[in-house]
């Protein structure tokens, strides 16, 4: 800790800033902070090697700008960037800020995610259905939501004819279904090429994510398949599975790309790091919903 804070500002305007929204201020605070980024518990760095370094000054100002690969005492491997402003104290090029975030792409940040037709549909009828059709196995107080939607579809029925795209459509809910049952699930409600679910449990939800990517990706019918994911306490009164978490796990969904599977912080907290791998992680904004969430992709493949 004392090395660490020689080559830190003893000036009450030194800054930790980072993208697991903590604002750190003053050595007393940045020092012991400064190797998790985060909960001290759950972000322990094991292991980290510099990717690129850069650095400038000009009189008694300097920065640089640095990629940081890192292993975390759970075993995730994450790209950091840091930004640094120095500044020339008694002869000592010492840190005043450091800005921490994810080395992902612009465009997955912070930005509405507008549900495509087929979701926004599927929400719709759910909520026209609710209390009509009780739900076998949605009694649970809280489970696992899974959203399906194939990816331009509109585009690839064009191309192969109504008749065909039905008869693929259908085979593949059959499937889907199949793999969800396997994994102790139930389907909710399909319609047109999209599809809710629900499990008891975030790894039979997990586990039935990448057996239907799996599925897709050795077939032959040229789909692509979004899945968004979200743990959490259903309203489950007369059979009714619209809320809170459904919107949510809907609209996780929405922001996949075809062949991803995206899940909510909520679920890779619930299943740990042993069984399955995640990419690092990504904060976006959901339309609808309060605040920014983070989210994780899942590697399936």
């Amino acid at each position: 800790m004392e090395a660490m804070g020689s080559l830190h500002s003893d000036s009450e305007d030194l800054r930790l800033i980072s993208s697991a929204d903590k604002w750190f201020k003053g050595q007393e605070a940045v020092l012991p902070a400064g190797g998790s980024v985060g909960d001290p518990e759950d972000w322990v760095v094991t292991d980290s090697k510099i990717l690129r370094l850069e650095g400038f000054e000009d009189g008694p100002v300097g920065w640089a700008a640095a990629e940081q690969e890192r292993t975390f005492v759970g075993g995730q491997t994450v790209v950091l960037r840091m930004t640094a402003v120095l500044r020339l104290e008694s002869a000592v090029w010492r840190v005043v800020q450091l800005h921490f975030s994810t080395a992902v792409p612009d465009d997955t940040i912070l930005t509405p995610v507008e549900l495509p037709r087929t979701l926004s549909d599927l929400l719709d009828a759910l909520d026209s259905e609710r209390g009509r059709q009780p739900i076998s196995g949605a009694g649970l107080a809280t489970a696992t939501v899974m959203f399906t939607d194939v990816v331009d579809s509109t585009a690839i029925s064009k191309g192969l004819g109504d008749r065909r795209w039905s008869e693929i459509i259908s085979e593949h809910f059959r499937s889907v279904q199949a793999i969800v049952e396997r994994h102790a699930g139930v389907q909710v409600k399909t319609l047109g090429d999209g599809g809710m679910y629900l499990f008891p449990s975030a790894t039979g939800a997990l586990s039935s994510a990448i057996e239907v990517q799996k599925l897709v990706e050795t077939g032959t019918d040229r789909i692509a398949l979004r899945i968004g994911l979200h743990t959490g306490d259903l309203i489950s009164d007369q059979g009714d599975v619209v809320g809170l978490t459904v919107n949510k796990a809907a609209r996780i969904a929405a922001l996949a790309s075809g062949g991803q599977v995206l899940v909510s912080t909520t679920i890779t907290d619930l299943v740990g790091p042993n069984e399955f791998t995640f990419d690092p992680p990504i904060r976006a904004e959901l339309k609808g919903l309060d605040g920014t969430h983070t989210l994780h992709q899942l590697n399936w493949s």
